[in-house]
């Protein structure tokens, strides 16, 4: 900066003194020749000579003076230029320096006020920005930004799961590129045609997601565009199975209702006049009565079971449980030839349980065990080690298929519809099983093969009492 200051400068002096020298010696010339005065040429080169000294002394003085003067006003823009490059590597403050003018000394505690300033405010969006990130992170919601021409801005992680989107989404990337469904194209498109709010719902891989699209503005202009992206996979799986349990429990309530119906129709048609017909009708009538209560107790037991906390309970002897359950199973067992057997390796005391829950849980599993076992015996094993409590109800009966065990939880899946009406069965036994043994975190395995017998553990670790 100094040498684009000097040097044109002097340029422009020495310029002045030739053009300065040639006209004097001109208009000496012609005044000389005028008044009929002659000079030699040596003299006159002297003369010229010595103009071109004294401009040389001149601009060497000046050009000292200017150097000077200059470098006190560069020096200091290049140190405040140096600290403003330093700006970029985010070292917003720099040494305090005096300066003899006083309109640099101002611009230096200027760029200091303004140094501080910027340093401050990068630091508050610095946080406001990684605040903004853990929220954005954290939704419940998937999240995607758009600009008004539908290129992405930013993502949160759960959109990308939701959408099955993997790695980093690449700069300048359209939506529609990342997604070409249909029905979200279409979505897309109207929304940045409209500006209105757009929703679908779709199923992309496992997820059933709610798609809501919505511009962001002001006074009717649009800055960009939000994609809000819900998972309802398991509110859909919900509603499916409130239908099903819906439609399940229609049916097991209508069919010994229409039952009952038929026979009482029967007798007010005259068959009551019949004792033999009117007793037999009857005992039918009392078997379904019994059956719809057992259902609906069964009903009611599992909506207690399902919306219960687990509470503080005492301690249970597991084995006068079951040999409580055994003595109201024999009966059935007997009419069967089917024996009971109860091997008490170790004598187990769980703690913080609900004695009926226990009672409940032993009750459904035997109650199966003698309705599907026709000859040989049911076990009932109990075991204790450093670390879990385990019973075991080993039976002989018909067994389960391979494919039907992961269901045999579910509510009213019967492997066997016929047997398990035939003997009472409500649909719900094993089901409650599973929610009583949720609620105590007890783990439930189970092994069967068809022909040889059925094989139900349940698992109780010691940490969890």
């Amino acid at each position: 900066m100094k040498n684009k200051i000097i040097w044109p400068t002097l340029t422009a002096i020495w310029i002045l003194v030739i053009a300065v020298a040639a006209e004097a010696t001109l208009m000496g010339s012609r005044l000389m020749n005028e008044a009929g005065i002659s000079l030699a040429a040596g003299e006159v080169n002297r003369m010229i000579y010595h103009i071109f000294v004294i401009a040389g002394i001149i601009s060497f003085v000046l050009y000292v003076v200017l150097k000077g003067a200059i470098k006190k006003i560069t020096d200091p823009i290049e140190a405040l230029t140096e600290d403003a490059k330093k700006f970029k590597e985010d070292q917003y403050t720099h040494q305090l320096r005096d300066y003899d003018i006083e309109e640099l000394q101002n611009l230096a505690h200027a760029f200091d006020y303004m140094g501080d300033e910027l340093s401050g405010t990068i630091r508050k969006l610095r946080h406001q920005k990684a605040k903004l990130e853990s929220m954005f992170s954290s939704l419940e919601e998937g999240i995607i930004v758009i600009d008004k021409k539908g290129y992405i801005d930013e993502t949160n992680e759960l959109a990308r799961k939701l959408l099955g989107l993997k790695g980093n989404i690449p700069n300048n990337c359209h939506i529609t590129h990342l997604l070409r469904e249909e029905q979200f194209v279409k979505l897309v498109t109207e929304g940045l045609k409209t500006n209105k709010m757009q929703v679908i719902e779709l199923k992309i891989g496992e997820y059933i997601v709610y798609i809501t699209m919505v511009a962001v503005g002001r006074s009717g202009k649009v800055y960009e565009y939000l994609l809000l992206i819900k998972d309802v996979t398991q509110l859909r799986g919900l509603e499916e199975m409130k239908y099903q349990f819906v439609s399940n429990v229609s049916h097991e309530l209508k069919t010994p209702l229409t039952s009952i119906q038929g026979f009482v129709e029967t007798l007010q048609a005259g068959a009551i006049e019949n004792k033999e017909v009117a007793y037999r009708f009857l005992n039918i009538i009392d078997i379904e009565t019994k059956r719809l209560y057992r259902l609906i107790q069964d009903i009611l037991l599992l909506s207690e079971i399902e919306n219960m906390d687990k509470q503080e309970y005492g301690d249970v002897k597991v084995a006068s449980v079951i040999e409580n359950c055994m003595s109201l199973l024999q009966e059935q067992a007997d009419k069967k030839s089917v024996k009971i057997v109860f091997n008490e390796e170790q004598s187990l005391v769980i703690k913080n349980m609900s004695e009926d829950h226990l009672t409940q849980m032993m009750m459904n599993l035997l109650g199966n065990a003698v309705r599907y076992t026709d000859n040989g015996a049911i076990i009932i094993t109990t075991q204790e080690n450093s670390k879990q409590q385990i019973i075991t109800i080993r039976d002989s009966g018909i067994g389960i298929p391979e494919e039907s065990i992961p269901h045999i939880f579910e509510r009213f899946y019967r492997v066997d519809k016929g047997r398990s009406r035939q003997s009472g069965g409500t649909g719900l036994g094993l089901s409650i099983v599973k929610h009583i043994a949720k609620l105590y975190e007890i783990k439930i395995e189970v092994s069967s093969e068809l022909g040889e017998g059925t094989c139900f553990r349940l698992i109780l670790n010691k940490e969890n009492e």
